[in-house]
């Protein structure tokens, strides 16, 4: 099958995906009397300063990301490394999973860095957050271990999922997946010429060189302190919105870590930008949390559609910043 034809059908699938989760979630939400007030009411200013906390946690990775090229021997111009940052953030509201790979492309049309080597240091980036999100997670638990059993129990209640013949469905999709590689690795040794396993090797040795720069990164406090920095935006960026609501304005630090670590298990459903899973599990959270769950379907909104947006915009501009300035190069 044609890779293009092949993408654009998996984009249509999740694409799908979103809109049938936004239908049966607002599909019995008054916009007139539930909806409409809370936007009218919502404090906007808040709202925007929470955006430019957003901004600041995307300079914050941009940043991080030279400190990680620093031991490879490469560097780019700040600026550069935070408009491709940011792209790659527009691409993944586009088209799901593909916004790291667009940007580590984007850096290597303008600063010539070798693509493999950058995929390991997203690579890399990505084990780091989701050691944040972990203890992220851990302090939801201990802070709300009541909502938390709330949440998954809502969570198991309103999708019906349950148990296939006593094994969980998780359980065959790991087999299935285990069974794929394992059929491509036979195919790959069977068929595939001499030179491109060369290639594939030297493909899989960047991307290790990639991952294996943690260890020689030289400004070890400086990446630590951008890696938090990333997260406490985040956080205050939540902490903001919901300062911003009136219907929310009563929730604390603790109650917000417990939504970021809710909202995030809901980005992991791969649709364009979260949408559909984002405003399903703000609800489910609000819910576990005490709230009336028509509070988690304002937030959901205008938290996620401020953040697409912003990031639509800036990305696009990002890229334009960057291509012109390879143009004059």
């Amino acid at each position: 099958m044609n890779p293009i034809l092949r993408k654009s059908i998996v984009y249509l699938f999740f694409l799908t995906v979103a809109m049938v989760l936004m239908y049966f979630l607002y599909r019995n939400v008054s916009w007139s009397e539930d909806i409409l007030p809370g936007l009218r009411s919502a404090n906007w200013p808040l709202v925007a300063f929470s955006l430019a906390l957003g901004y600041l946690a995307t300079i914050f990775r941009g940043l991080r990301w030279n400190v990680i090229l620093e031991p490879m021997g490469y560097r780019a111009p700040e600026w550069t490394n935070i408009h491709t940052v940011a792209f790659g953030y527009c691409m993944n509201n586009l088209v799901p999973r593909s916004g790291e790979l667009a940007r580590c492309t984007m850096l290597n049309r303008v600063e010539r860095i070798p693509v493999d080597k950058l995929i390991g240091t997203v690579i890399l980036e990505r084990v780091v957050d989701l050691m944040l999100l972990s203890v992220l997670l851990f302090l939801a638990f201990v802070l709300h271990a009541d909502a938390l059993n709330a949440l998954l129990a809502n969570a198991q209640s309103d999708s019906g999922a349950a148990r296939t013949g006593g094994v969980s469905p998780i359980w065959y999709l790991a087999g299935g997946g285990l069974l794929a590689i394992a059929i491509g690795v036979v195919i790959l040794r069977r068929f595939a010429q001499v030179r491109l396993v060369a290639r594939i090797n030297q493909f899989l040795m960047g991307i290790w060189t990639g991952l294996r720069s943690i260890v020689y990164i030289r400004r070890k406090m400086l990446f630590v302190a951008y890696s938090l920095g990333i997260w406490v935006c985040w956080t205050l960026m939540t902490w903001c919105i919901m300062m911003a609501l009136p219907g929310t304005q009563g929730m604390g630090m603790d109650d917000t870590i417990f939504f970021m670590g809710a909202g995030s298990l809901g980005m992991i459903v791969p649709t364009p930008g979260g949408a559909g899973a984002f405003h399903g599990m703000s609800e489910l959270a609000f819910a576990a949390l005490g709230y009336d769950r028509k509070v988690g379907k304002v937030f959901a909104l205008i938290s996620w559609s401020g953040k697409t947006l912003f990031d639509i915009l800036v990305g696009a501009l990002g890229f334009l910043v960057v291509t012109s300035r390879n143009k004059r190069n």
